[in-house]
């Protein structure tokens, strides 16, 4: 996909190429997803939520395929149009889908037992084709309005240190809305370090880790912040990859809890249902509680050949690593 770009140079050719490709990749992607949805046991595609985001699906299969194949450079402008709108329309999925998650009755887990489905794997591979289906509609957007140092949405050097500074005002700027106080952060090691990479996809990991450190960190010394500890973050660059490590000293996750981590439906937070609902009430800030944000940011990172790990001590804190592969060579299998 980078290669592709960083050849194309916003050529006509190049992107009449690239639409019809998605004309006849994404409707593909799309109808496994919704067929995947309707399918899900115990009435679980049937709750309203559910149902709404295998409906957006559909409907986003039947609008690329009865659109005609993009031939002209005319009809490829629209058909990147039709693409950004469709982009901007499953913002809402992954809401929808904690929602559904959280109305049904999950925690009933005897009842999975008797029944080979794994809602795990169903999520992490429903998850994994949405950001293969968001990068590709994304990059082909983005080759219309290029960027300096992008080639699409693909930063040609991107400093991960920089991208983790942005995340860190971000978290901050929730937590001090939340609980009036942040832990500090400190950045260690290879700052300068740099690789081609999607920095939005950074972010988003950076974010969810660093903001749920902060939450920990907070509740625990909340009532004596004279003694709150820093969050430290360290990038180390090997041969082959790039690695950095995210360390609290929030308290930790019991052991009991470590397996449950990427069920999508475990958080040391609080109520989700509750953090859902707050999504209706603007200006209120959500610091963390829709079990989403960890196993989201694994995907993220395998998405690219990367990989994310959690290691924790109880009664003291806990270490995030996360694995960026800078070589380029992994080859990814999208649902």
């Amino acid at each position: 996909m980078y290669q592709f770009g960083a050849s194309s140079n916003k050529s006509k050719r190049t992107l009449l190429l690239a639409a019809q490709f998605l004309h006849e990749e994404l409707p593909v992607r799309l109808a496994r997803r919704a067929r995947e949805l309707k399918r899900l046991p115990f009435g679980l595609g049937e709750m309203v939520s559910i149902k709404g985001v295998r409906k957006l699906y559909e409907r986003s299969f039947f609008r690329i395929r009865r659109f005609p194949k993009p031939s002209t450079t005319e009809l490829e402008e629209r058909f990147t149009e039709m693409l950004d709108d469709i982009k901007t329309e499953h913002n809402s999925v992954q809401a929808n889908i904690a929602r559904g998650l959280q109305v049904s009755d999950w925690s009933d887990v005897s009842r999975f037992l008797l029944v080979p489905f794994d809602f795990g794997q169903f999520l992490d591979r429903f998850y994994l084709s949405r950001v293969g289906v968001r990068v590709l509609i994304g990059q082909h957007i983005m080759l219309h309005h290029p960027q300096e140092g992008f080639i699409g949405i693909i930063q040609k050097e991107c400093v991960p240190s920089v991208v983790c500074e942005h995340a860190i005002e971000d978290a901050r700027a929730i937590c001090e809305m939340s609980y009036g106080i942040s832990p500090e952060v400190i950045l260690e090691g290879n700052l300068g370090l740099k690789l081609s990479y999607i920095p939005e996809h950074l972010h988003y990991i950076f974010f969810e880790l660093i903001k749920n450190s902060m939450r920990a960190v907070t509740e625990r010394f909340r009532d004596k912040p004279e003694k709150m500890e820093p969050i430290t973050v360290v990038f180390a660059e090997g041969s082959e990859d790039i690695a950095i490590k995210i360390s609290d000293k929030g308290g930790g996750i019991p052991r009991s809890g470590m397996d449950r981590l990427w069920t999508y439906t475990f958080t040391t937070a609080g109520n989700t249902l509750e953090k859902l609902q707050q999504l209706n009430t603007p200006g209120r800030p959500i610091m963390a509680g829709f079990a989403h944000g960890l196993p989201l940011s694994r995907i993220h990172a395998r998405a690219f050949g990367g990989d994310l790990h959690v290691m924790s001590m109880q009664g003291h804190g806990t270490d995030v690593y996360i694995h960026l592969c800078k070589l380029g060579d992994r080859e990814v299998s999208v649902p």
